[in-house]
Formats: C-alpha cells, sequence, structure tokens
C-alpha cells in the first residue's frame, strides 16, 4: 500500500511530518536514542517515564518538596534540579558507582542489596516524603508500594513506573488511594508504557500557567473561552 493511500495529501503529509518532527526532536527522543540516556531536546535529564507523565511532572514547582526513590537513574538528577532534597536507593553497584559522580549536594544516594532491609526499609525513621517512587529493580514493588503508604506526607504522591506490568502493585494502591494513569512512549524507546501516579489529595503549586504547552505544540494565541 502506497504512502498516498494511507495518508491523505497534502495536508496528512503535513501531520505526518509534524509529528515526525514532535516526537523525534522536540520532545528530544533521537537525543535519548543517540545518547542512550532519556533527556528532554536540551540534554537535561529527565525519568524514563512515559512521556505523558514527564509532561504533567514537569509543570509543579518542587522547590520545598522532598523525594524518595527505590531505583535511582536520570530521574535522581531530574529531581534533584527541581526538589529540595532527594533520597535514592539502588542496588546496582555498577549503576550506583556511575551515578555517584553526577548528583548534586541534595541527593543522598544508598548503594543496597537487594533484601527486604537493606532495600525496601531505608524508608523507614525518614518521616514523611511529597514524591515516593518505585522504579527499582530491587526486593519487590509490592512490598515498596507498603512502605510507602505510610511515608506519604500529606498532598504527596506515590509514582510507580511500569504500571501496566505490575497489576498487583497497581491494584493493591488503587485500593487505597486514587490512581490516574499516562500512558505513552518512553524518550528513545519504541514501545509504549504506563506510569501511575496514586494520590489521597494533590499539594503541588504550578510553576506557572497549568497545564503549560507541550514542547510540540505549535506557537499559537490563546484561544478566546
Amino acid at each position: 500500500m502506497s504512502l498516498t493511500r494511507l495518508i491523505p495529501m497534502p495536508n496528512g503529509l503535513r501531520s505526518f511530518l509534524q509529528l515526525q518532527r514532535g516526537m523525534l526532536f522536540q520532545y528530544g527522543w533521537l537525543r535519548s536514542l543517540r545518547s542512550g540516556k532519556p533527556v528532554d531536546r536540551h540534554g537535561r535529564p529527565v525519568p524514563w517515564f512515559s512521556q505523558p507523565a514527564i509532561d504533567f511532572l514537569s509543570q509543579f514547582d518542587y522547590r520545598e518538596k522532598d523525594v524518595f526513590e527505590w531505583g535511582a537513574g536520570h530521574s535522581t538528577l531530574f529531581w534533584a534540579a527541581r526538589c529540595r532534597s532527594v533520597v535514592s536507593i539502588e542496588n546496582n553497584p555498577e549503576w550506583a558507582a556511575y551515578l555517584k559522580d553526577l548528583i548534586p549536594s541534595n541527593v543522598e544516594l544508598i548503594a543496597s542489596t537487594p533484601d527486604n532491609e537493606s532495600y525496601v526499609g531505608r524508608i523507614r525513621g525518614r518521616g514523611k516524603f511529597h514524591i515516593i517512587v518505585i522504579d527499582g529493580t530491587g526486593y519487590g514493588r509490592m512490598p515498596c508500594a507498603a512502605e510507602a503508604l505510610d511515608h506519604l506526607a500529606d498532598g504527596g504522591m506515590i509514582i510507580l513506573d511500569d504500571s501496566d506490568m505490575l497489576l498487583q502493585t497497581t491494584r493493591f494502591l488503587r485500593e487505597r488511594l486514587t490512581q490516574i494513569d499516562f500512558t505513552g512512549f518512553r524518550p528513545g524507546s519504541g514501545h509504549a508504557y504506563a506510569t501511575s501516579i496514586f494520590f489521597r489529595t494533590l499539594d503541588f503549586k504550578p510553576l506557572g500557567v497549568q497545564p503549560v504547552l507541550s514542547p510540540a505544540q505549535p506557537n499559537k494565541p490563546w484561544q478566546p473561552e
């Protein structure tokens, strides 16, 4: 089948090229692919979450917020640039060593073994966190979810990545909190994934206008309402 039958010309071709430019370049997908790291179009670190989840999370002011992560990575650098403090647990020693030279002073990076106390239990005794990320490959995400509920600050959120492949953990959190799913492509990845956010109430102020324009949004004037 020819391209002309799949995409009516010329408006279809224009839309196809806009889609290609938006995803590959303006969202930084191609830059992520080339670098082997999740980054935006400017090369700044972003979490390896679904792009809709990244768009949602990028619009809030986190300067007075504290983050706990099971699973360190470029998300650690993303949060460190925005939040007051980040505690990140990582059970891969090579990956932890790589990140050690990249993290700023507001990050506590803890190398862990994948057992319950060293990995899951490291959140205990640290108080409450406004953002808790469950995205590691350690002891298991279900035990992390149970711990997260006890350490979530009022107005905070729990972020579960790969939630479409973790149905029991997703159901466990959904039965106790409100769930919103963000499904889409990851930076540099050819497959769609789901990143889910769970909360009782959300207390995050926007950085400016909400919702913000996406990187691929054409520069158009605001519409009359």
